[in-house]
């Protein structure tokens, strides 16, 4: 929820605490004040209701009214702040959840995935380095570092995706709606660990 949008509902709260006490708490309080120290010959007769009703809001209690307005203004404002800090906690409580539900729902994924990608990768990985000690031809040379690189981040976006401690997204392009775990900065660092890891191996 908007910080505008909180502010909106907040001077409608305080609108309404407003007329609340202009044109409810401040007629009855004149009423129970006139009631005790000008009582009725009859309990609440309509006519002396009416008239208290009407003396309410003339021209010598338009100061008390104003103070009763006031007053409701506050209440208002405090009842308004109340609630919606409540809504905004409640939203982020249920956010939060459906944040813990997907990020257990992609572990569970991700373990999957692994079991069946990680095997397939490793042969990948594995034929293509032994295949690079033994054929002397420079360019096979170069397209199998190219797939070692390749099975070697895959490896790393499974360790990034299985380590995750919380989910955030990023457009998949500029022009698409289409979102995809920001995998980034978590991926760079672990693919230079690898290569310098590959560099040290070769050395």
């Amino acid at each position: 929820m908007g910080k505008t949008v909180i502010q909106g509902k907040i001077v409608w709260f305080t609108l309404a605490g407003v007329a609340v006490g202009i044109l409810l708490v401040h007629p009855f309080a004149m009423l129970l004040y006139a009631m005790e120290h000008h009582p009725p010959s009859a309990p609440l007769s309509l006519p002396f209701v009416l008239h208290q009703l009407r003396r309410a809001f003339g021209p010598y209690l338009v100061r008390i009214g104003l103070v009763f307005a006031f007053l409701g203004g506050v209440a208002g404002w405090v009842v308004g702040s109340w609630f919606l800090q409540k809504k905004r906690l409640e939203a982020e409580k249920i956010e939060h959840l459906r944040s813990i539900t997907a990020l257990e729902t992609l572990k569970e994924l991700m373990v999957t995935l692994a079991h069946y990608i990680r095997n397939a990768n490793m042969v990948v990985g594995g034929f293509s380095a032994r295949l690079s000690k033994s054929i002397p031809d420079h360019g096979l040379q170069e397209e199998l570092r190219l797939i070692q690189e390749a099975s070697r981040e895959i490896d790393a976006v499974i360790a990034s995706l299985q380590d995750l401690t919380e989910i955030s997204s990023v457009e998949y392009t500029a022009s698409s709606h289409e979102r995809m775990i920001d995998l980034k900065k978590d991926l760079e660092a672990r693919l230079a660990k690898t290569q310098l890891g590959a560099d040290q191996k070769q050395e």
